[in-house]
């Protein structure tokens, strides 16, 4: 069950080199008919890359702008303006109480780690740290 597994492979032969040594026909094939079809169609690739990256500007202009006027005929109908604000209002104080209790958190890893660092600890540092275990249980009660 614990047997060594013994290898015949050549140690500076890596997995790589032996995919490299496989696949590099196929590569270097594709390498050839690629640049050769380049070099014959430089005109017409070139505008077929134009013509996609201008629809796929298009594309996206005009995605959002149809999810624009959707999402507003939605609003609109739905919600009164005075509600919008109440849950914009919502949702920033989530973020500011978010990035206060990031702050708290930061604040009570900064003097853990300098009480860890401490040679020895007292008795008073094993109550901080308690303390401020149960204070990190506490930021993350919602």
């Amino acid at each position: 069950m614990f047997r060594k597994i013994r290898s015949n492979r050549a140690p500076e032969k890596t997995v790589w080199m032996d995919l490299r040594d496989e696949l590099a026909p196929y590569l270097t094939r594709i390498y050839k008919s690629s640049s050769s079809l380049l070099r014959r169609f430089p005109r017409t690739i070139f505008v077929c890359m134009v013509i996609s990256l201008s629809y796929s500007v298009l594309w996206s202009f005009s995605s959002r702008q149809g999810h624009k006027s959707k999402n507003n005929s939605q609003v609109s109908g739905q919600k009164d303006s005075s509600q919008n604000l109440a849950v914009i209002n919502g949702r920033l104080n989530s973020i500011s109480r978010t990035a206060g209790n990031l702050r708290r958190t930061m604040a009570i890893r900064d003097k853990v780690d300098s009480v860890l660092n401490k040679k020895k600890l007292s008795g008073t540092d094993s109550v901080f740290l308690e303390n401020a275990l149960l204070e990190l249980k506490q930021i993350q009660q919602p």
